[in-house]
């Protein structure tokens, strides 16, 4: 037994001196012999097992034959590998195997049967958990199918592939498992297994926490990929887009395992990339096929798992980046242009739930994604110009799919959010282009087709013409174009259209829309012409109107209180220049005229002064404070004429105002307080007889506090009211 062991360990340390000679046949062939007459010794058998593999190997490296080992030398390996007894014997035996297809296979082709294939399966199969001998078999497994792929090929046509293929606890046996997969996926054969049976279950393998695993799931993936094409399909259901993100953006500790890992990444992307063309060809042809005919039903659902996929890909960032071409981009814009068209001819189908309405729900999810992709804008910006803009355009004006105008209105809506960031990754040239297009171009269509649509159509519309207002550069000719457009009558319709919905985020866009465009004075005034205080008046007393309001509420009232603001200001501007004028005898001598028309429109808002007075103790304090200025101008433009704005209640809130304020604000509150008692003498009378005396009493208290901070103005306040209420 000694003898034994000492001459495998001579073979297996032996160098290239020692020589070949026909006495390691005499050697093999007593070997052979005395294992298979010891069938009981165990031990024994083992280490005569090894010798033989130990000279089996040393003549495998040195000859270009296998003619020095006897031929039942082979047979009692290959009986041994079948002992189910004696796992030592087996694993011995794999190893012989696994060895002599590593140095030579030429010396295993007498091993290399579907008998020892299919035993060295059931060994990977049925090792427990032992995993070095399962490794073992395996590997012998994946060497036997480098070079004799048929014969591995034949067992697996009779095995079945078990369902925790994937789920062994060991990295080495689950690393040739693997292996051992993506030598069979070459040979199309297996295709239902691969497809059917395989890819469902690579999650296991895309989430395992070890590097070389994933590497080899990717690996195992290129090549299935390559094989079956059409198992991109069953992947993209898979989470390996989402492990390709994870992975690419990850660096392994191990510079190897790290190199391994990105090394199959990249061949993996370069392959998608090839298929994403390809893809995009085949569809591209497809549709423009179809569009000759007049139905396109079945084509549909051919179409949607391509549709699919594609969005997914756009989808995902780390995978887009390494797949995406100028070409296919082109592709992807021309094979949405032939989706248009095909569903204007269909249009019937666009109604409800089809296969029709899911490509359309691809198609926005695709460009939305890349629109919203500052990569692929900053790689492909010339490309917004020529493609992306023209497609929104035929999306917009020809369309009568309304999923079409969505996502022409959300694309160019991401456009504009892109082109607000002060790091905009598009050059600047193209930021101007844009812009101008947009403006030019895009708002006319919007302003006369959309706005007055349903939402969310009309909504986005909103959005558009506001953040588009703000970006430009207001020049005459952008005011041409505004007030050519209608927009500010089709704003007012919509108002109208909604005011039983004047809490809503809606009419908060209008409002807010409304109120972004009366920055400019030209706008302004024809809003005024067109209606406006009437518009401002019904929908500030709608709102008042509610007394639990909630934040949406707030939100829209203070939208409105802005543009009242607005308005208000450039009314009184006008009639300060107005008097300027009449006083002087110098400038436009049509402003005085233009001054008391814009007063004569705006008389109906002094219904609004008492409404100003009960904001001023609001809990918001932009509330409160846009009130403020508000009642500062009403009362300064229309006073009181001739009605009784004063209430009991009216005063107290003022009072109450005025000892908790600062002394700014207590200045605009007694001037406007000034104007509205001298003006109407019931209003005088309210404020004289307040319960106890309260305004009065305020107005003293704050006189006390002024003289001790020497504030002469605000004494000089205080006294004029005092004067006319004492």
């Amino acid at each position: 037994m000694k003898a034994t062991r000492l001459l495998g360990i001579i073979f297996n340390k032996a160098t290239d001196n020692f020589p070949l000679s026909s006495s390691l046949t005499d050697i093999l062939v007593s070997l052979t012999e005395t294992l298979r007459a010891n069938s009981k010794e165990t031990k024994f058998k083992l280490y005569l097992l090894q010798a033989i593999g130990e000279i089996m190997i040393f003549i495998a490296g040195r000859a270009s034959d296998n003619s020095l080992v006897p031929g039942f030398t082979y047979q009692l390996i290959g009986r041994c590998l079948k002992d189910g007894d004696d796992i030592a014997l087996n694993h011995a035996a794999c190893k012989i195997i696994e060895n002599l297809l590593l140095v030579a296979d030429k010396q295993a082709d007498k091993l290399a049967t579907s008998d020892i294939a299919l035993a060295l399966w059931n060994i990977s199969s049925t090792g427990g958990n032992n995993e070095h001998i399962r490794a073992s078999a395996l590997a012998a497994l994946c060497h036997m199918g480098l070079s004799y792929l048929d014969i591995v090929q034949s067992v697996f046509d009779k095995v079945t592939i078990k369902s925790d293929i994937f789920q062994s606890t060991s990295s080495k046996v689950l690393q040739y498992n693997i292996t051992l997969l993506a030598i069979l996926a070459k040979r199309t054969k297996n295709r239902t297994m691969f497809i059917q049976d395989i890819l469902p279950k690579m999650n296991v393998l895309y989430e395992n926490t070890n590097v070389l695993i994933r590497a080899k799931a990717y690996t195992l993936t290129y090549v299935l990929l390559s094989t079956y094409s059409e198992s991109l399909y069953t992947l993209s259901d898979t989470k390996l887009f989402q492990a390709i993100e994870r992975d690419v953006r990850r660096t392994s500790a191990d510079p190897d395992e790290n190199d391994l890992l990105h090394e199959a990444l990249n061949r993996l992307t370069t392959l998608l990339s090839s298929h994403l063309n390809r893809i995009l060809d085949e569809l591209l042809s497809s549709t423009e096929q179809t569009r000759k005919t007049s139905s396109a039903k079945d084509a549909f659902k051919k179409w949607l798992s391509s549709f699919r996929l594609i969005s997914t890909i756009i989808g995902n960032h780390c995978i887009r980046s390494r797949v995406v071409t100028l070409m296919s981009i082109k592709k992807l814009f021309k094979l949405f242009t032939n989706i248009k068209l095909i569903a204007e001819l269909n249009s019937e189908l666009t109604k409800g739930p089809s296969s029709l309405t899911e490509i359309i729900s691809y198609v926005s999810q695709t460009l939305d994604a890349f629109v919203r992709a500052r990569d692929l804008l900053s790689l492909f910006s010339e490309i917004l110009l020529s493609d992306l803009l023209p497609l929104c355009s035929q999306l917009l004006v020809s369309s009568n799919v309304d999923e079409f105008s969505l996502c022409a209105l959300c694309i160019l809506n991401e456009l504009l959010n892109e082109l607000k960031l002060t790091d905009c990754v598009l050059p600047i040239h193209i930021q101007h282009d844009i812009k101008q297009e947009l403006y030019q171009t895009f708002l006319p269509i919007i302003c006369d087709r959309h706005i007055l649509r349903e939402e969310p159509i009309a909504l986005l519309s909103l959005r558009f013409i506001q953040t588009i207002w703000v970006l430009i550069d207001h020049t005459s000719n952008s005011f041409s174009i505004l007030l050519q457009s209608n927009l500010i009558t089709n704003l007012f319709n919509l108002i109208i259209q909604n005011k039983d919905k004047s809490t809503g985020t809606f009419v908060q866009g209008i409002v807010s829309c409304l109120t972004i465009l009366s920055e400019k004075r030209e706008i302004i005034q024809t809003m005024i012409e067109q209606g406006l205080v009437s518009i401002q008046l019904q929908l500030i007393q709608d709102q008042l109107t509610f007394t639990t309001p909630d934040r949406a509420m707030t939100n829209v009232l203070l939208e409105l209180l802005s543009l009242l603001d607005r308005d208000l200001t450039y009314v009184l501007d006008i009639v300060k220049r107005a008097l300027q004028v009449k006083k002087t005898g110098t400038g436009d001598s049509d402003l005085p005229s233009t001054a008391e028309k814009l007063l004569q429109v705006h008389k109906p808002l002094v219904t609004l002064v008492g409404p100003m007075i009960n904001l001023l103790p609001n809990e918001d304090p932009s509330i409160a404070k846009i009130a403020l200025h508000n009642l500062s101008l009403l009362t300064q433009l229309i006073g009181s004429e001739g009605k009784a704005i004063l209430s009991k209640n009216h005063c107290h809130i003022l009072s109450t105002t005025l000892r908790t304020t600062d002394t700014t604000k207590q200045k605009l509150l007694l001037r406007a307080l000034k104007r509205l008692i001298s003006g109407d003498k019931r209003s005088l009378d309210v404020a004289r007889s307040n319960t106890n005396n309260e305004l009065t009493q305020t107005l003293q208290q704050l006189k006390k506090s002024a003289a001790t901070e020497a504030d002469a103005g605000l004494i000089s306040h205080i006294d004029d009211l005092l004067h006319l209420l004492l």
